[in-house]
């Protein structure tokens, strides 16, 4: 029997990763180390949270770029 999908955005699970972390790489390949389910569909969740609030990351940072640019001439 497969599993239903998990709902994009839906709240983390709980599990060792279950609070509110920092999505950097190191918290990302630590989880995916550790082999822990629970953990890696938290961090999921929380990543696809940050999308949907903040949007695409590099597109933001190519922004930030542009106007650093714009000010300093």
């Amino acid at each position: 029997m497969t599993e239903a999908p998990r709902p994009l955005y839906a709240g983390p699970p709980q599990g060792s990763y279950g609070g509110t972390v920092q999505l950097y790489a190191v918290t990302i390949h630590s989880a995916i180390a550790q082999n822990d389910l629970d953990g890696l569909n938290s961090l999921i969740c929380q990543a696809e949270h940050y999308l949907e609030t903040y949007g695409d990351l590099p597109t933001l940072i190519e922004h930030l770029k542009t106007e650093i640019a714009r000010l300093e001439r």
